[in-house]
């Protein structure tokens, strides 16, 4: 199944206090920081993702970069909003993919949006999967889960243990 994960990035940083408090330290480290946490959220969850800045006030084109193997950053050309970006993105893409997640705190713009492919996620609730995720990564990476001990007993066909096993 393909799913994509579009997200508003400003409207998300100012949606979360910790990412908001690094905003007024830095912009970048704050948009860093999102596209981390997307990225790690899409790594586990096998969706790709877009996260989309307004940057309408600059005078060049829309800028993708890939930031993450399935993880691109969107900047939005002269005159054009993350809104706008997304709302083009999702009308050209619903065909392709099986299922878009557009988070956002905006209300607005998730009701433009809305089709049954077309799912709408709180930025609340985006940051409880993206935690989700994180456990999961976590739990996958431990040392414990990469224990293993071969016995024989593994690969011996049944017939010839049940003998072995008779003759004790």
């Amino acid at each position: 199944m393909k799913v994509a994960l579009v997200v508003d990035g400003y409207n998300l940083i100012h949606s979360s206090p910790p990412l908001k408090k690094l905003w007024e330290k830095s912009l970048y480290l704050a948009q860093e920081r999102l596209v981390h946490l997307v990225a790690d959220f899409c790594s586990v969850e096998g969706t790709e993702g877009w996260v989309v800045f307004d940057a309408y006030r600059r005078s060049s084109l829309d800028t993708l970069e890939e930031v993450a193997p399935a993880v691109k950053m969107v900047l939005t050309g002269k005159g054009k909003t993350a809104d706008s970006y997304i709302e083009r993105f999702v009308l050209q893409n619903k065909s392709y993919y099986d299922y878009i997640y557009v988070v956002t705190q905006d209300f607005a713009q998730a009701m433009t949006v809305l089709d049954s492919k077309i799912l709408p996620l709180s930025p609340k609730d985006f940051f409880k999967q993206v935690e989700t995720s994180r456990q999961e990564l976590k739990k996958r990476s431990s040392p414990s889960s990469f224990k293993f001990s071969p016995r024989i007993a593994d690969y011996i066909k049944e017939e010839l243990m049940h003998k072995l096993r008779r003759k004790k």
